[in-house]
């Protein structure tokens, strides 16, 4: 049996039951007030004294470990997890083993490395983490600064996807038992004041995932703690002299992972090449793709917005490559404003002339952008203006939703995040 709860020895919920959704059985804690005053508690003296105890190489081991049994399929905890992500998640079981491996792909090796190196421990108050359900395995981005500077977390899952954290606790305390004392992955409604209140009391800092009334709404009931990753996007510049099968695929691999619901998904292409060319190319790799990664359920509402784009498109002319709708949709949209996508691996391509002008034609967004895959000096030749405009990740095609653990989110070091 999979639960939604893990909490350091000792400590109880009020209530456990069995639940089932969508084919899918598991136990569920029920929480009261004193309940999280109590654990927050608990975070703040003994689960901060445990972590003070672990060094660098156990920490480093024990995350390894833990990673590598999360990144094979066939492993045990991946065949009790992967049918119920798959579901809660909407993605085919393809597309969540693509998304799970460009998670933990990064949160190995060097850059674990480095963060550990770098982490200096000057404070030992909890962090509270608020996941959002947009995206699997999300919870190791924000726990792996957090553990490196050695503060306890609490990591708080959204009832749509209430599993996966606490699998990943629960596996890595197993391979550090000293770490359990430090760590709690639960789920509740969000939103219930009474209920979060010992928490965000006890908190140090809040990480905050998801749609911007519920992070001001937790910025209002704990100011000056909040750090904030609200909803961004993401576009693909190409250049002048690229070639469009050279970065067909990247682009498409950037399109379809985590059908286009993470803030690294690109929405939309801006392109001085054959707009028409490279939307052939792309809507043949997006096939390609299908077949590896078929799209998961569809969200009525989602293909519906999708259904009203080729109509349009249809209407005026625009030129659009024939695919099944889950497969993706690629429109060449001559009108130069960024419009995001509705999803359902859905991207339009502008034609630029040159691609100075873009950077005026994107300040509308300026806040709300999150990454750019870029290929071409032309196209490379703007990465200071979009990181002006708040874009913190600049990648090749191909490789702009797999950052690895030293990925400064929104700008920020992850390790300045959860210490300043």
């Amino acid at each position: 049996m999979i639960h939604d709860a893990v909490l350091p020895a000792g400590l109880r919920p009020s209530a456990v039951t069995s639940v089932e959704r969508e084919g899918v059985f598991y136990t569920s804690a029920r929480w009261a007030p004193d309940d999280l005053a109590r654990l927050g508690e608990h975070l703040q003296t003994q689960g901060a004294e445990a972590l003070a105890r672990i060094s660098d190489s156990e920490l480093l081991e024990a995350w390894s470990a833990t990673v590598e049994v999360f990144r094979d399929p066939n492993s045990v905890v991946r065949r009790a997890l992967d049918k119920p992500l798959s579901r809660f998640c909407r993605l085919s079981p393809e597309g969540l083993s693509a998304g799970l491996e460009a998670v933990f792909g990064g949160m190995v090796g060097e850059p674990l490395e480095r963060l550990l190196e770098e982490a200096k421990a000057v404070d030992r108050d909890p962090v509270m983490v608020v996941l959002a359900a947009n995206l699997p395995a999300l919870a190791v981005q924000p726990l792996l600064p957090a553990l490196a500077l050695r503060r306890p977390v609490l990591l708080k899952s959204p009832t749509t996807e209430p599993l996966f954290a606490p699998a990943f606790v629960a596996a890595l305390a197993v391979r550090l038992p000293a770490l359990a004392p430090a760590l709690a992955a639960i789920t509740w409604p969000g939103g219930d004041e009474v209920l979060e209140a010992p928490l965000l009391a006890a908190a140090g800092r809040v990480v905050a995932y998801g749609d911007q009334d519920s992070i001001d709404d937790l910025e209002r009931r704990a100011p000056g703690k909040i750090v904030a990753y609200g909803p961004k996007t993401s576009l693909a510049v190409i250049g002048g002299n690229v070639e469009p099968q050279s970065v067909a695929a990247g682009l498409a691999r950037d399109v379809a992972l985590f059908e286009q619901r993470g803030c690294l998904s690109i929405q939309a292409v801006y392109t001085v090449g054959d707009a028409p060319v490279l939307a052939e190319a792309m809507a043949a790799e997006l096939a390609a793709i299908a077949e590896e990664w078929p799209s998961g359920s569809l969200d009525p509402v989602a293909v519906a917005a999708v259904q009203q784009i080729r109509s349009e498109s249809q209407m005026r002319g625009l030129f659009k490559p024939e695919l099944p709708i889950d497969v993706g949709t690629v429109v060449v949209e001559p009108n130069l404003d960024f419009r995001p996508s509705p999803g359902v691996r859905t991207v339009r391509i502008h034609p630029l002339d040159r691609t100075e002008p873009l950077p005026e034609i994107l300040a509308p967004w300026a806040g709300q952008l999150q990454g750019a895959a870029l290929a071409g000096d032309d196209a490379w030749s703007l990465q200071k203006s979009l990181e002006a405009l708040g874009i913190s990740r600049c990648t090749e095609p191909g490789k702009l939703q797999t950052p690895d653990a030293l990925w400064h989110n929104g700008g920020v070091h992850p390790l300045t995040a959860l210490s300043e």
